[in-house]
């Protein structure tokens, strides 16, 4: 507390002042007279502290009332020419009398070390009067990342705009990350084992150098901006624009504040008016004329509530709503969802919202359950534009977490053939990792080798299924949790599939790094035919408390924003490039096919193939039933529900088309 009084008067610098304070007695010993660059010193502890000493300064920022920082900050410019010590000082007092920015003061106070910050406790204070600070322009990166220690309270400002990189403190902590620009994860944009990012080793740790020294970089081109409060969850919470939220990529310019340090964080406290720009949300990206493909990863949908997913059916209608709503506004022919709970409820639960939405019978589904529980991935196609034309292949051998998938569509507009494949590699997640799939170090994370596993048999799997349909288009989408330049995606390029997204684009964020986790990759003759691809930052750039959960429930938006954690990837790609299939259906033969109330047949005209695997698909894309057959032989379709149904015939040993067809049971 600030009090009044005199004391017998001590020589401070070149000046005889009286020092007031409401008694001696709180003194433990003589103080004695110190400048700010004294008591702050070079190191991180001051060599004054627990003493009593006098010093002076300007108050360059004051801090009062419930849930601020209960003081104010003083300055003494240019106090011993010592760039390794601070000039500035921050004093703890609830409730200062008479102290106000602009204002010299002399304070007879108590040094002390809190939680890592200098501070002068229990002050006497006594106006000079007034003084003036000129900021002390700083630039990031920092030369080193300890250089912060220096201008612990000092008044700074950075001239050059900033730009927020973290927004994940904001809402519990009214806190920003800044930068000078948008951070990447290294491996994002530089590879571990190749000096040139083009390149596609996929072992060793040749340039893992560079990767460590792209991390220093980000640690010394980073600062907290805090909005000067200590409760959690101010209100209204600072920074926020018109559209209730405060994205990453938002900018700060000519940001003046005082550096403090607390909660084991240097940040930076503002003064005067700072306003960031809030960055806007995006519309959906156009895709031009041709089809559209997409992938997502919902951030677990489950219907099996407590789990995974929503804990409530509150919680659950919540995430539906933005879902379906950012499904409705990217109005693909085609979607690959990753993280639907690995039960048929889930799914059929989001396709009934969607349809619902957009309108019956819009979207069919394709999967086939996973082992075990956890996740799975769906495709969503719209039976109108896209037909199914080869079986629905999966594989899932023992190294995969769930089934990867892989259809074949023609399209009805142009009779255009493609192959759409799910791709959702293992995680990150260190759960259970030993031997070389612990974190090695290089910026990978966990479970690498288990992913290069992954794409190695996937990439052997894909080249006989497009050998077997004779179609050579094939997309590939989804979370390959692997970022640009990491060893899975370097296997694949040196399988001669091509990234069709852009260099340098992002759909993620953690830790305030971005880097993109998911992609669209696809043959030559699939990359011939694209037209646009993008990401649509629904996600990544939002603040998490935006979404569907019951603790944010009064920041809720029922929108497709914060849908998920994870930003959807589009493709457009031109029917008019993709082959119409002569080539695919080399060797097929015409199918009879004879339909006799409830028994069906199917009789090749001409040479008998053999055994014959078929696979029917109802209206909704689902596969209903599979089975081996021969010529001729009887099938019973009295299990079947009224409605459409598409069959498939593929030669059983060589697993190439013999035909395909629909019929309708009434």
């Amino acid at each position: 507390m600030t009090t009044t009084g005199v004391i017998p008067e001590v020589t401070f610098g070149h000046m005889v002042r009286p020092l007031c304070f409401a008694t001696l007695a709180l003194i433990p010993h003589l103080f004695v007279a110190q400048t700010i660059c004294q008591i702050q010193g070079s190191g991180s502890v001051s060599a004054y502290a627990g003493q009593v000493v006098t010093t002076e300064g300007v108050v360059t920022a004051l801090f009062t009332g419930t849930g601020s920082l209960n003081g104010y900050f003083l300055e003494q410019p240019n106090c011993d020419g010592d760039d390794a010590t601070s000039n500035g000082v921050f004093v703890y007092d609830a409730t200062p009398s008479g102290v106000a920015v602009g204002l010299r003061l002399s304070v007879t106070a108590t040094v002390t070390e809190f939680n890592g910050v200098t501070e002068l406790i229990n002050p006497n204070v006594q106006v000079l009067g007034p003084g003036s600070v000129v900021p002390t322009d700083l630039s990031l990166p920092l030369a080193t990342a300890n250089l912060w220690e220096r201008y612990e309270g000092m008044l700074l400002r950075f001239t050059a705009t900033l730009m927020v990189t973290d927004n994940s403190s904001l809402y519990q902590y009214g806190e920003l990350v800044l930068a000078p620009h948008r951070l990447f994860t290294p491996t994002d944009l530089i590879d571990p084992n190749d000096a040139v990012a083009s390149g596609t080793t996929s072992s060793g740790q040749s340039n893992v150098g560079a990767v460590n020294a792209e991390f220093d970089l980000i640690d010394r081109s980073v600062i907290v901006l805090d909005d000067g409060r200590t409760n959690t969850y101010p209100s209204p919470t600072p920074w926020v624009g018109p559209a209730g939220t405060l994205r990453t990529g938002s900018t700060v310019t000519g940001l003046t504040a005082v550096l403090h340090y607390s909660y084991g964080a240097y940040r930076l406290e503002p003064v005067g008016s700072n306003q960031v720009v809030p960055a806007e949300r995006p519309l959906a990206p156009e895709l031009g004329d041709g089809l559209r493909a997409a992938s997502l990863n919902v951030l677990n949908y489950f219907t099996t509530l407590g789990d995974w997913g929503a804990q409530n059916a509150d919680e659950l209608g919540r995430q539906r709503t933005k879902l379906v709503a950012a499904i409705e506004a990217m109005d693909p022919d085609v979607l690959a969802l990753c993280e639907v709970e690995n039960d048929d409820a889930a799914w059929m639960d989001l396709l009934d919202a969607l349809n619902a939405e957009v309108g019956a019978g819009t979207y069919g589904a394709l999967e086939e359950d996973g082992f075990g529980g956890g996740t799975r991935s769906v495709v969503f196609y719209k039976p109108a534009v896209l037909e199914t034309c080869t079986p629905l292949y999966s594989l899932n051998t023992g190294i995969f977490k769930r089934p990867h998938l892989t259809q074949g569509f023609i399209s009805l507009a142009t009779g255009g053939r493609f192959l759409f494949s799910t791709m959702h590699l293992r995680s990150k997640l260190c759960d259970n990792a030993t031997g070389t799939n612990l974190d090695q170090g290089d910026g990978q994370g966990c479970y690498n080798t288990t992913r290069k596993a992954q794409v190695s048999a996937l990439i052997t799997h894909w080249s006989d299924l497009r050998t077997n349909s004779g179609i050579s288009a094939q997309l590939i989408m989804g979370d390959f949790n692997a970022y640009s330049e990491e060893d899975p995606l370097d296997l694949l390029r040196s399988a001669e599939l091509q990234d069709l997204m852009e260099i340098g684009d992002h759909s993620y964020l953690y830790q305030g790094l971005a880097g993109a986790l998911d992609h669209a990759f696809g043959t030559s003759s699939m990359s011939s035919s694209t037209l646009v691809s993008a990401v649509w930052h629904i996600n990544s750039d939002e603040p998490a408390a935006l979404d569907y959960s019951d603790a944010n429930i009064s920041r809720y938006q029922p929108n497709a924003f914060r849908c998920s954690d994870h930003d959807p990837v589009l493709v457009g790609f031109s029917e008019m490039g993709l082959s119409v299939g002569s080539e695919e259906v080399v060797g097929a033969m015409s199918i009879q096919f004879l339909l006799n109330e409830q028994l069906a047949q199917w009789v090749p005209n001409g040479v008998d193939p053999g055994p014959m695997d078929l696979f029917i698909v109802d209206a909704r894309g689902s596969l209903v039933h599979t089975r081996t057959i021969r010529s001729g032989e009887t099938v019973d379709l009295t299990p079947f529900a009224p409605g459409i149904y598409l069959w498939h015939l593929t030669d059983s040993s060589a697993g190439k088309p013999v035909g395909l067809g629909r019929f309708v049971l009434p």
